[in-house]
């Protein structure tokens, strides 16, 4: 804790004598880089008021031409426009590898982005369903009252060609239940019966299903594991419709405990997709999310020779960040002295209305990502009090090196989620 919280103090001295952060060391871009700017220091000036700062409407430019992917961001520039996308390239794409978008219930903003921006996704998710074994070799999949069938007719009128692939998670399995499948060709026949049948039922709505079931199994034989994956497959890919097969897609925890290489190349022939879930980056103590180092390490064990035309890997991207406020340290070690809460973009909006004179934005290079922080009063006792409240969420410089990280590897991404973004993120798709 002591090294990250040590540069954000240092970051916050410099702003608070009028200088600013040097941009860090970039790589050579490969999407558009002469649209990538990094800004002067605005001319030192008395700030608006929260209260007057509007958000603006759509407009017909994206980000990139408007020059606001930059490292130079701060809450006003957020706050005036968070919500002006462009409404004229709503249907262009900027990246053009695959893009999957998962969509919650419970941010349902995102059925309203999945709307907007239908076409810059190839796969939409929605976290709608679960599968649970309610006797022997007997499965049912639930979630089926949060299906909107008018939504997902919608999208497909949007865009013929996007794919509806719901994610299914094995959610609240008794030991005896795993045990069962486990040992049991039987149970496994009936387990992939399930999700063919449920596909055959819902032919017209779904093309496929996102599988989340490794974190839930953890621990278990992991070829066991690749065996009940293959074989839920393998009767998906049976049912065939105008010539265009049923996906599979499975969700990947980034340990290699969970899933490492040799499961990825066991597994590469039998699937259609890896949701690679390159955020929540192992931290103990305030620091970044999804560290740029870290996710390009991560991706490097799913690489493979695409054939020209077929990316089968994702890059998760994280649309949501943390906030670390400040506890009562008496009595506590370094560790203890932040609370941590997830944050999602109307939750962040709100916090740079309510802090705007005192939040500052930095932009850090070693991870490439912002951290917005509001420092806390110094005391007679301590000079340089820890920040009371930081917050990694993410910008649109940051998205935009994710993004070309992805290029770079040739591989696709994946969106956690739809609802928790910002609306002028997508201009960057």
């Amino acid at each position: 804790m002591t090294r990250y919280l040590s540069f954000v103090i240092f970051c916050c001295l410099l702003c608070s004598i009028e200088t600013t952060i040097g941009p860090g060391s970039r790589k050579t871009s490969t999407r558009s880089p002469e649209k990538v700017v990094s800004t002067p220091s605005p001319t030192v000036q008395a700030s608006p008021s929260p209260a007057t700062i509007q958000a603006s409407p759509p407009v017909k430019s994206n980000v990139l031409q408007r020059n606001l992917v930059t490292e130079n961001t701060n809450p006003q520039s957020i706050l005036e426009n968070h919500e002006s996308y462009c409404s004229t390239c709503a249907e262009t794409r900027e990246f053009t590898h695959p893009t999957l978008v998962y969509v919650t219930p419970w941010n349902s903003h995102g059925y309203d982005v999945a709307k907007i921006f239908t076409k810059k996704f190839d796969y939409i998710s929605p976290v709608w369903l679960s599968i649970k074994r309610t006797s022997a070799e007997k499965y049912v999949i639930e979630g089926t009252h949060d299906i909107d069938k008018k939504w997902v007719e919608l999208l497909k009128g949007n865009n013929p060609k996007v794919r509806i692939v719901p994610r299914v998670i094995f959610e609240k399995w008794s030991a005896d239940d795993i045990h069962a499948l486990f040992e049991s060709e039987d149970e496994k026949q009936q387990l992939a019966g399930t999700f063919a049948k449920f596909l055959t039922e819902h032919n017209d709505l779904f093309d496929g299903y996102v599988l989340e079931l490794l974190m839930q199994f953890r621990g278990a034989s992991k070829a066991t594991i690749n065996h009940i994956i293959s074989h839920i497959a393998e009767h998906v890919h049976e049912i065939n419709v105008n010539d265009t097969k049923k996906e599979i897609i499975l969700a990947i925890p980034p340990y290699d405990e969970l899933f490492d290489k040799n499961d990825f190349e066991m597994l590469y022939e039998h699937l259609d997709g890896f949701s690679i879930m390159t955020y929540d980056f192992p931290n103990r103590e305030p620091g970044p999310v999804a560290p740029l180092e870290w996710v390009e390490n991560t991706m490097e064990k799913f690489s493979k020779p695409e054939i020209e035309g077929t990316v089968k890997v994702f890059l998760g991207l994280n649309f949501y960040g943390y906030r670390y406020d400040r506890a009562d340290a008496k009595g506590k070690t370094d560790q203890q002295q932040y609370a941590m809460k997830p944050i999602i973009g109307r939750d962040y909006v709100d916090f740079l209305k309510k802090s705007f004179s005192t939040a500052v934005i930095i932009y850090d290079p070693r991870v490439h990502e912002h951290v917005t922080v509001v420092q806390s009063r110094p005391t007679k006792q301590q000079q340089q009090q820890l920040p009371q409240t930081i917050i990694f969420y993410p910008t649109l410089k940051s998205i935009h090196e994710r993004l070309e990280l992805a290029m770079k590897l040739n591989v696709g991404i994946a969106i956690w989620d739809g609802g928790q973004g910002l609306d002028y993120f997508y201009d960057l798709l």
